[in-house]
């Protein structure tokens, strides 16, 4: 109760929250960061949470992660942005080729997305199939390191092309 007219006083203190729902402070305060708390105002390095606040609770189990993207209709996108030089058919039956384009030429965006949809594995696999002179020396050193396939300074060497 609250001195003034005998009233529950109209704000909370994170400490106070927190033992009113039996949580700790810390985890209040990462609930406050992720505004899971109704209402909940910061004033300086304060919180002011409103009496009537609740936590929002989240249905139990694993939070839903993307949904991945359909690697065809992903291809076939990427394909049309990076491989300009072919028909949507004949780009569709070299898959690799709009994976590497896009190692080479995609934005980061598009990097992420086709990682996302194919998997580290996925672009292992395209990086160790590339076809000699697809991607750039600094492509290449930079694929080995982000997919975890070369340790510091022990890049391979680039596919070369063979004349016979």
């Amino acid at each position: 109760m609250d001195a003034v007219g005998g009233r529950e006083p109209p704000f909370l203190s994170v400490t106070q929250f927190a033992a009113r729902e039996g949580v700790t402070r810390a985890r209040v305060l990462q609930l406050l960061a992720a505004r899971r708390v109704a209402g909940a105002r910061r004033i300086g390095h304060h919180w002011a949470i409103p009496a009537e606040a609740a936590i929002e609770r989240r249905p139990p189990g694993r939070p839903r992660g993307r949904r991945r993207e359909p690697a065809a209709r992903l291809l076939a996108e990427l394909a049309r942005k990076y491989v300009w030089w072919l028909s949507p058919a004949q780009a569709g039956a070299r898959p690799e080729l709009a994976i590497t384009q896009t190692m080479e030429l995609g934005d980061f965006e598009d990097q992420r997305r086709l990682e996302a949809s194919l998997g580290r594995d996925g672009l292992a696999q395209a990086l160790r199939g590339a076809a000699a002179g697809r991607l750039s020396a600094r492509s290449w050193a930079y694929w080995h390191y982000r997919l975890g396939l070369a340790k510091p300074g022990r890049v391979p060497p680039l596919p070369r092309r063979r004349l016979d």
